[in-house]
């Protein structure tokens, strides 16, 4: 079951960042980003909690329940910043594949209902600038 320790993002304001920073924090990433846009347009699909699964399951490894989901997505941690901090915070711990994933994971989420709001569109600029990728990093020209 892939539950997201929260004390680590929490962590990341304070001096108690753990050693193998890349690992989990590209787990916690991944599963932040794609847990939130869920919400991205104030409905959750459940082709959305589905396609969520599916990209966790194939980059993690790990099941993760929608409930999980569901806590994750709408998480208290996201009242003292914006999602977007946190990214920005981790950002630089991550390879550019690992960031790559983590857009294309996102992509997969988005389209899964079959129709892209707005207000996805949105989250899914401010996540890959808050990852700090390139146009070209995200297309796959490098």
């Amino acid at each position: 079951m892939a539950t997201v320790d929260l004390s680590y993002i929490r962590n990341l304001f304070g001096d108690s960042l753990k050693s193998d920073g890349d690992a989990e924090a590209y787990r916690v990433l991944l599963v932040m980003v794609l847990a939130r846009s869920t919400d991205a347009d104030c409905y959750r699909h459940p082709a959305e909690i589905e396609a969520v699964q599916k990209v966790i399951k194939e980059h993690l490894d790990e099941d993760i329940s929608e409930e999980d989901i569901q806590s994750v997505a709408t998480t208290d941690l996201y009242q003292s910043a914006p999602l977007e901090k946190y990214i920005s915070r981790l950002a630089p711990k991550l390879s550019i594949e690992q960031r790559k994933n983590i857009v294309h994971g996102l992509m997969e989420v988005l389209v899964s209902d079959g129709q892209v709001a707005a207000s996805e569109v949105e989250y899914f600029n401010s996540v890959v600038m808050a990852l700090r990728m390139t146009y070209a990093e995200v297309v796959g020209l490098c």
